[in-house]
Parts: C-alpha cells; structure tokens; sequence
C-alpha cells in the first residue's frame, strides 16, 4: 500500500503546484476598454531623437608637484669638528654606516669614491674626522 501511495502523492503535488504542466492560455475578453497610451503597444509614429550633445564637462585636475632634485651634497672631507649631527646630515647626506662605541659616542662612516671618512659624534657634536684613500 505504501508503494501505491507515495508515487501517487507526489503525481498530486506536482499537478497541484503547476510543475510540469503547461497552463492553458485562455484569450483576453476583448470587451473594447481602451487602453492607456503609456500601455499602448502600438510603436510611436516618429522615431526617438538622440539627447544633444553637450560639451564635456571640465574636471578640475590635480597637476603634481614637478620632481624635487636632490640637494647637492658637499664632500665629507670637508666635515669640521664641532658641528651638530644634524647639521652634517643636512650638509653632507645620511652616512653609509654607524658604529655605536658607547651611549654617548657613535662613529659614522661616509664612503665616497676613493675616499673613506670615519667621523666621531660625541652627545650630538662631531670630535673627530678622519679621511682615508681607498684607491678604489
């Protein structure tokens, strides 16, 4: 019995939903309403025009900056004794190398072509400047 039943429920559910099964199209009474014109399905008589043209509008644009050139560095040969740190990063470039000696004292290395330029900074003011000829 049970076979029987659940082949014939889901015939029922299925019929009952509308799957599967085309629903018939009955006409439309043609009772002479009029229709609205903006449901009119008749085309229009003269054809679209295309909106004008317009000109494009203008967008404020953005001009970057031009490109800042790289400070000319002096020659940290030329680094004397007694001037800040800031002042010889400013003068002269960041250093290629820093050593910490002590809490108070650092020494920096410049290396430039042929040349290698130790300086000693003690409390943020150069002691010391010693150049040396690499020969390379």
């Amino acid at each position: 019995m049970v076979k029987f039943l659940a082949p014939v429920a889901a015939v029922l559910l299925l019929a009952a939903s509308g799957c599967g099964i085309a629903p018939s199209q009955r006409p439309a009474p043609d009772i002479g309403e009029e229709r609205h014109p903006s449901n009119a399905m008749t085309p229009s008589e003269k054809p679209e025009e295309p909106p004008p043209k317009q000109a494009p509008k203008r967008v404020a644009v953005k001009r970057s900056k031009p490109a800042r050139r790289p400070p000319t560095l002096e020659d940290p040969r030329k680094i004397l004794p007694g001037i800040e740190y800031g002042e010889m990063v400013r003068r002269f470039g960041p250093p290629n190398m820093r050593v910490t000696d002590s809490p108070i004292r650092t020494t920096f290395s410049y290396s430039r072509q042929k040349t290698q330029v130790q300086v000693e900074v003690q409390n943020g003011k150069v002691v010391s400047v010693a150049a040396v000829n690499t020969g390379f």
